[in-house]
């Protein structure tokens, strides 16, 4: 809800306000959205460490099980934690590519006031526009999806075990 909220959060800085006074709001906002990319690429690298700790105790688990069957029901376990931590992992991405937007459009505001101090700025609090640019083929969500083709290999690989 709160972000809701941010993301349609319009500022406008008239030009009548004491350009210093301007230059600090948005030098306040560009430390806000550089924290907000920091937590977001936290909360991701946490998120990456407990799905490699949960990727290899159920691979474990399943190698040491006799069972076929509790083989399948670890495969589908771990299937299924890949896949929600996938997708997790894509909305902190895109979260942490729209803080960053925020952050550069402060960025710009500030050199764009310091050279013209009669200029009024608008810009919204979150750069939405900027989630669009979270790329699909960066390291971590490629060691995502290298885990998530792998769980279901792991369906094959306990079927190997089981018959031999």
């Amino acid at each position: 809800m709160a972000e809701d909220a941010e993301k349609n959060t319009s500022i406008t800085l008239k030009a009548s306000v004491d350009i210093n006074r301007r230059i600090e709001t948005l030098t306040l906002l560009f430390n806000k959205a550089e924290a907000k990319v920091n937590h977001a690429d936290m909360y991701r690298q946490r998120n990456m460490n407990y799905c490699l700790v949960i990727f290899a105790g159920l691979i474990a688990l399943g190698v040491n099980l006799n069972e076929y069957i509790a083989q399948v029901i670890i495969s589908s376990t771990l299937l299924v934690f890949m896949l929600i931590f996938c997708i997790w992992d894509r909305r902190w991405h895109k979260v942490k590519h729209g803080w960053q937007g925020t952050a550069v459009t402060a960025y710009r505001n500030i050199c764009n006031l310091t050279n013209n101090n009669d200029v009024e700025i608008s810009f919204y609090l979150y750069e939405v526009d900027y989630e669009a640019k979270a790329e699909f083929d960066s390291w971590q969500p490629i060691v995502y999806y290298t885990l998530l083709a792998s769980s279901l290999l792991s369906f094959l690989l306990f079927y190997l075990i089981s018959k031999s």
